[in-house]
């Protein structure tokens, strides 16, 4: 799959607006990980105990999902349970919030681990967020308490013009941004969603281009943007779809679930033949010789297979790099005679590769071909060949094809 990980938004985004996680969604969710292992993370500035029924619904734990809560103040790893990266708020930036919402008539909400301490607790606007975030409300905020973020909770207009303020006195050392119109967050300068986003990829090695990201809010750009596949609901501000590479429907309509039918179940249009008639065809050929199977075609990509065994190895042991090149070529050449017309023949051109790891005897390769360019006389195909029993990219190619008229 050209995808490994999608990162999605929870509040207006997988819930639709009585917070509710349909049963599209769900589905959905569930299916890409347990039948195509794709990564789920879910991300929002609420508490980690807001998203951990989420996580349970989802089967996160089963799946090695991951959790960024606090606007990427933390992440955490599903299946251990362990908070893998956190950051904290300086007590005398903490101290210095509370003075100021105390001064401005608003309330001030730190959130910490198993509490959320508030400057005003009877504040309806206080105990709606306490509620939503799944954590008890208390009143006084013990010295030694770790802060992960702080909130202000006021009126639209107050937290309107708090803003100008807050960023103009602290936006040297604070990252602060309006969540909803009654909300402003305060968090560590270096906390950012897209931040905990590229270290989750770093440790996973996963790439941006195998990123999903979808989201419905402002804060949620940066992320949109990061990734191969960048998502906005149709909910979603105008700014925030047109930084988006696709606008799925909103939280209303399942839009997650959309999304994925979309590009991930159905990225690519069918052939008029199956992987059954192009297997049909290999015997006697030198993909036979060299064991390669067509496991997936649809048009524009091409999945085949291929042993390490003493038909494709070195005589020490190790895949032979002209093995890779036959089974780079033979995905490419699967791939353009489905998007030939008919009186159309392809003929290889030119192919070309880096060696990026090895594979030794025994084990199997895995090759994914994706057209890069589908001109009338030439296609052009990237191909990448991975170890099923490491994951590790072995080889990536380059293929060119000239597509000709049959004489």
């Amino acid at each position: 799959m050209k995808y490994k990980i999608i990162v999605v938004d929870v509040f207006n985004t997988l819930l639709n607006g009585k917070c509710e996680l349909t049963e599209e969604n769900r589905n959905a969710l569930i299916a890409i990980q347990r039948d195509l292992g794709i990564r789920v993370v879910l991300t929002s500035g609420r508490a980690t105990a807001a998203l951990k029924p989420l996580a349970e619904e989802l089967s996160l734990s089963e799946y090695s999902g991951y959790l960024i809560p606090y606007h990427g103040g933390q992440i955490v790893n599903c299946r251990s349970g362990k908070t893998i990266a956190s950051h904290r708020m300086a007590s005398s930036l903490v101290d210095q919030l509370e003075a100021r919402a105390l001064a401005e008539g608003v309330t001030l909400l730190s959130f910490c681990k198993d509490s959320i301490y508030a400057t005003a607790p009877a504040d309806p606007l206080a105990i709606q967020e306490a509620e939503i975030c799944c954590q008890p409300l208390v009143p006084k905020r013990p010295t030694s308490a770790d802060v992960i973020k702080c909130s202000f909770v006021g009126t639209t207009e107050k937290i309107a013009e708090m803003e100008v303020v807050m960023r103009r006195d602290y936006g040297d050392r604070l990252n602060i941004f309006r969540s909803s119109e009654t909300l402003l967050e305060c968090l560590p300068v270096e906390v950012q969603k897209i931040q905990a986003i590229s270290d989750l990829l770093d440790k996973l090695d996963f790439s941006r281009d195998e990123l999903i990201s979808v989201g419905d809010s402002y804060c949620d750009v940066e992320m949109i943007q990061l990734a191969g596949l960048g998502v906005a609901m149709a909910n979603a501000r105008e700014a925030v779809k047109a930084c988006a590479d696709y606008i799925t429907t909103s939280n209303e309509e399942s839009g997650v679930a959309h999304l994925i039918e979309k590009h991930i179940l159905n990225e690519y249009e069918e052939v008029p033949f199956s992987v059954e008639d192009v297997n049909s065809i290999v015997p006697g050929t030198l993909m036979d010789s060299l064991g390669i199977r067509c496991t997936k075609i649809a048009s524009g990509y091409v999945e085949a297979t291929m042993p390490v065994d003493i038909r494709t190895r070195q005589p020490m042991g190790i895949l032979h790099g002209g093995a890779s090149l036959a089974l780079a070529e033979t995905l490419a050449g699967f791939g353009s005679v489905a998007l030939c017309k008919p009186g159309e023949i392809q003929v290889g051109l030119q192919v070309s590769g880096n060696h990026v790891s090895s594979a030794l005897e025994g084990d199997i390769l895995r090759g994914e071909a994706t057209i890069m360019h589908q001109g009338r006389s030439t296609h052009v195909w990237s191909i990448n060949i991975y170890s099923t029993k490491s994951g590790k990219l072995i080889c990536t190619c380059r293929v060119l094809n000239t597509i000709l008229k049959q004489r």
